[in-house]
This record gives C-alpha cells, sequence and structure tokens, in this order.
C-alpha cells in the first residue's frame, strides 16, 4: 500500500508496546485486506500473536452464516487462530438504532474475546479506512455534531482499538486486493440507502468528490484538526479543573454505595476560579470538560440549579461545597445489607432510611436523619442507597460513615 507502510505501523506499534493483536474480520474487503497484510507482515512487524475475530449479528441469518465460513476458511488459510461470537438478532431489533446496537455489541464481544486466557489480545485492529473517516465526518455534519463528535474516527482509543488504515484511501485498500488476488464478501446491507452512511457513500460522496477530487483527504484532515483542537482544550481545562476535584476519601459517604457507575466530586470553588469574567462562560468550560469525560449534559443547561435527566441516568447536585456529578446508574454494590454484615444484630436491624429517622452520633445531640444528612453535605442522590443500622426509627450507625465527625472537605 503506498499510503502505509510498515515503518509506520512498526513505530505504532513500538510506541505500545503490542506484541498480540485481534484481527476484527467481517469477510468484506477492508477486513479481509487488514488480515492478510498483518498476517504477512507479522515477522517484520515483531509480532508474537496474530488471531482472527468474527462476530455473527444474527441479523441476516442466511448470508451471515455463510459471511463466517468464509471467514473460517481465511484463518485456516492464513493458519492463525480464529474466534467467533453469535448475538441475539432479535434483541438488537428491539429498540433504538439496529446499527447503533449492533456496533455495541460488536465491540463488547471482541472485548470480551480479547480477554480471553488463551488470547490476551494488547489491542484490537479494525479495517476502518480513509473512505470511512470521510463519510463520517459528512454524517455527523448533517445530524449536527460539536467538537468532540468532529474528530469523527479515532486512529486509537485508550481502550486499545487501533485502527492503522484510517489514512488509506479505499481505492488503495482495493488494489491491494488485487495485487495479492484476495477473495471477499459483499454485505448486502452496505447497499440499503435507507442508511445514512450508505446514502453518503454511494450518492453524495461521490457528487462532492465529482466537484473535488481531493474530497476525502480534505475531510479527513478536517477529522484531525477537530481532534487536535480537541485535544487542546481537554488539555487545558483539565489544567484548570482537576486540582479542585475531590478525592473519593473525602466524600462524605463511601464512595462503593454511589448508584452511579461514575461519580465525580468537584470542590465549588472551582466555580468561582472559572466564573470570574462570565457565568454562561463557564457553564461551557465545565461542560466541555465533563463531555470529554462521557457527561453529555445538555447544552442549554448553565449550573445553576439540579438537574436530573428524565430517566437519572445523568444528574448534577450542589451540596454544601461540592458540585456533583454522576452518570450510568448501577445497582450498588452494597445494595444487598448481606454484604455489609448479618441482617439482623443485637443493636438493631440494617436497612435503607426511612421517614422518622432519628440519628444521634456520639456526643451530638439527635437529630432527624434527614437534617443530618444536609448538615453534613450527603446529597441526595445517595441518600436512599445508604445503610443504616436501626433500632427503630432509632439509627445507631450508618454504613461507612464514623460515628464520631470525620475530616471534611470545605
Amino acid at each position: 500500500m503506498r499510503t502505509i507502510n510498515l515503518a509506520q505501523i512498526q513505530e505504532q506499534l513500538r510506541q505500545h508496546a503490542w506484541k498480540r493483536l485481534l484481527l476484527a474480520v467481517s469477510g468484506g474487503i477492508d477486513s479481509v485486506c487488514l488480515a492478510d497484510y498483518f498476517v504477512r507482515n507479522q515477522q517484520a512487524l515483531g509480532l508474537d500473536w496474530v488471531a482472527l475475530a468474527h462476530v455473527h449479528h444474527g441479523l441476516r441469518k442466511e448470508t451471515a452464516d455463510q459471511d463466517e465460513a468464509f471467514v473460517k476458511e481465511l484463518a485456516h488459510r492464513l493458519k492463525v487462530p480464529l474466534f467467533i461470537r453469535h448475538l441475539d438478532g432479535d434483541k438488537l431489533k428491539e429498540s433504538g438504532s439496529i446499527e447503533e446496537n449492533a456496533r455495541n455489541a460488536r465491540y463488547k464481544a471482541l472485548f470480551e474475546i480479547a480477554a480471553l486466557p488463551e488470547a490476551r489480545a494488547e489491542a484490537i485492529l479494525t479495517a476502518h479506512h480513509a473512505n470511512d473517516q470521510a463519510e463520517t465526518v459528512l454524517m455527523r455534519i448533517l445530524r449536527g455534531t460539536n467538537l468532540k463528535g468532529l474528530r469523527s474516527i479515532q486512529e486509537y482509543r485508550e481502550d486499545g482499538i487501533f485502527r492503522p488504515f484510517l489514512s488509506v484511501p479505499k481505492s488503495e485498500i482495493e488494489s491491494y486486493a488485487q495485487k495479492h488476488q484476495l477473495s471477499w464478501r459483499e454485505d448486502e446491507t452496505n447497499a440499503d440507502n435507507s442508511f445514512l452512511r450508505n446514502f453518503i457513500r454511494h450518492h453524495l460522496l461521490p457528487q462532492i468528490e465529482n466537484e473535488n477530487p481531493w474530497a476525502i483527504s480534505q475531510l479527513c484532515r478536517i477529522a484531525k484538526s477537530g481532534k487536535s483542537a480537541y485535544d487542546f482544550l481537554v488539555e487545558k481545562t483539565e489544567f484548570t479543573l482537576e486540582p479542585y476535584l475531590v478525592p473519593a476519601k473525602l466524600w462524605p459517604f463511601p464512595a462503593e454505595v454511589s448508584p452511579y457507575q461514575f461519580t465525580l466530586a468537584l470542590h465549588d470553588s472551582a466555580w468561582n476560579a472559572i466564573s470570574q469574567k462570565s457565568k454562561a462562560g463557564a457553564a461551557k468550560i465545565l461542560r466541555f470538560w465533563l463531555q470529554s469525560l462521557g457527561f453529555e449534559f445538555p447544552t442549554q443547561f448553565q449550573f445553576e440549579s439540579n438537574y436530573a435527566s428524565h430517566d437519572k441516568s445523568l444528574i448534577f447536585e450542589k451540596s454544601r461545597h461540592i458540585l456533583w456529578f454522576c452518570r450510568s446508574m448501577q445497582y450498588s454494590q452494597v445494595h444487598n445489607l448481606y454484604l455489609i454484615c448479618q441482617k439482623n444484630t443485637p443493636l438493631g436491624t440494617w436497612r435503607t432510611r426511612q421517614i422518622g429517622d432519628i440519628y444521634a452520633p456520639v456526643c451530638a445531640k439527635p437529630k432527624s436523619l434527614k437534617k443530618w444528612f444536609e448538615e453534613n453535605g450527603v446529597p441526595q442522590f445517595v441518600r436512599d442507597f445508604l445503610p443504616v443500622l436501626a433500632d427503630g426509627n432509632q439509627i445507631r450507625q450508618i454504613y461507612g460513615i464514623p460515628t464520631r465527625k470525620k475530616e471534611t472537605y470545605e
């Protein structure tokens, strides 16, 4: 291939110290070239182990079975291991976008394969190329996007996904396949123009290329520029805001009780530091930083009051001196009270809070548990998940909270 060479890949592999690669192969021309290229050059690349992975989505029974059989034959010919996963096609159709559901399930399956003891893959390679990148840029512009989205497909992801052909145009991949007399499978869904990507691929992008033969490379440059600008801004916002992060050991509740997969605590002095010129500007800075961490707050939200999405999968809450940001609701790790101790003890019963609960810490006057939570900065989102040791409505202990006042972050 003219636009990618062994030296470039060798340097990329060296930077990450990858020796064991899992290649995602659908059976199409792109992934077949990926498989052939890396197996053919395995020794030159200094790789200890290369294997193929194929995901059967269960959406096109007959042709998908044929794709699987083709990849099996390919792996046999290349003399490399093959891992296959079958997905529930009906489940992928239940709700939302089938395309997105299939993509998410496919990556989940690939990560599971990579983690197998017999695989221990250090990176997962996919065959995305320059045309895919150009299509993605156009698709996101048409749908509406932000700077993060404008980066489009990433050559390397922190979770170990690597796309070595991302700068290679489709025409070069086709030339490689012809040079080495490769065969491949055609996915009939690629001709379905009801999918926006296919409409862009078969109609919109060719029209643009008629006007500008360099359109694909220019769209790819837009993605690179978007990534460069985004990474620069993320670095600047991290430098500004990360010093205000509150470590979990100083939270007013044990971190494992949070009902969210991701919980972020920021001291409210951070807001004062970034809002000196403009509160609206501060909201943009804070929203951008949170977005880089996966917290997608609405553009119009200004962080002036508490917020919760309709399904409570994303929340913002201010409690005393801490700004709390939570996403991806999950069951608390200690929601089963048996995990903390036996349900019944001589002092009472472990349960969650109830109306009328009274709490009396050592050397303190009794007060309602609700008021104690408020005064000690325990945010609302976690209160119903904190196990308490109760004797009637008298609270003897709150799970993970010392009976004497501990250090706070103020």
